[in-house]
């Protein structure tokens, strides 16, 4: 369900926008599993004293920024992001996102470009953005080992709340994709594309209105601009290759997320998912020595 203009833009630009696509009844079983782990870390750290409020009446984009402010050693201050107080959100596997994971309105935009065998990439992210927080310059394939390289793997971002300038959006680096793995580094916050190679003057920002659609492959230079309010940006970054390609991650499954030749082989529910991630990670770590970074830490 896309049309060839979309695609070409995909093709030369290295990204495309679908505004709009989803609608407040698709958003709503995500956010809600979301506020419901948001609940779970509140109580707990309430029932611990270290929170002096529940916020119970704060909205989705406000609530988790005003326990981070009250408990902030509790951030990951090295990746921005809320996850301690998240319960590991990079990690979460709930029955919800599982779900919205294979909702059609993703998939059928996906297939044109990966085609109809269709692997949820092992790679995803929830994003709950914190003031002050940002997404360092980098390429997705940055962090995926080289047998990756090959595989078209596309992300898809969908904000849960309206990006904007101020809150911090994303931005892109139109056509870069064209150019292959760029150079990274690490650093405190990530890592990073260095600045002379990505120079600010061809970083598009992308605002963007909660239940949009962004798409754009490995291979694109991207981050996001520094979130300058007091509310959190909710985003969710999925990600969606061809079944049998390599995924740059041999350490850890993705799923099936559709087979229009074996619709038995779709990966059922969230428990499935997890379990396979349980039994992959047991084999990998008897391999510590194996990379899994095409650049080490140092």
């Amino acid at each position: 369900m896309l049309s060839d203009l979309q695609i070409a833009t995909l093709e030369d630009e290295g990204y495309l926008i679908i505004d709009n696509l989803f609608s407040t009844d698709d958003l709503w079983p995500v956010q809600e599993e979301f506020n419901l782990l948001v609940e779970h870390q509140a109580q707990a750290l309430y029932q611990a004293g270290r929170l002096s409020d529940l916020y119970q009446d704060l909205p989705f984009e406000r609530r988790l920024a005003e326990i981070a402010a009250q408990v902030p050693e509790v951030v990951d201050v090295a990746a921005t992001d809320a996850l301690a107080l998240f319960s590991e959100g990079r990690f979460h596997k709930g029955e919800s996102l599982f779900q919205f994971m294979k909702h059609p309105k993703i998939l059928d935009r996906v297939e044109p470009v990966v085609g109809s065998e269709i692997l949820c990439h092992p790679s995803y992210n929830v994003h709950p953005r914190l003031p002050g927080g940002y997404t360092s310059p980098h390429q997705d394939a940055g962090y995926y080992l080289p047998d990756g390289d090959q595989t078209l793997i596309v992300a898809c971002l969908i904000p849960l709340v309206d990006t904007t300038l101020d809150n911090g959006c994303l931005w892109v680096a139109p056509g870069r994709h064209q150019e292959g793995v760029l150079r990274h580094v690490w650093a405190e916050d990530g890592l990073n594309l260095l600045v002379e190679d990505i120079p600010m003057s061809e970083r598009i920002p992308v605002p963007t209105t909660a239940g949009s659609l962004v798409m754009f492959g490995s291979m694109l230079p991207h981050g996001s601009l520094v979130n300058k309010t007091k509310t959190i940006r909710w985003s969710m970054d999925l990600r969606y290759q061809a079944i049998g390609a390599a995924t740059g991650r041999w350490y850890v499954p993705g799923f099936v997320a559709r087979s229009r030749s074996n619709p038995a082989s779709e990966t059922a529910n969230s428990q499935s998912w997890a379990k396979a991630v349980s039994e992959v990670k047991l084999q990998a770590d008897k391999f510590p020595e194996w990379p899994r970074n095409r650049w080490p830490r140092t």
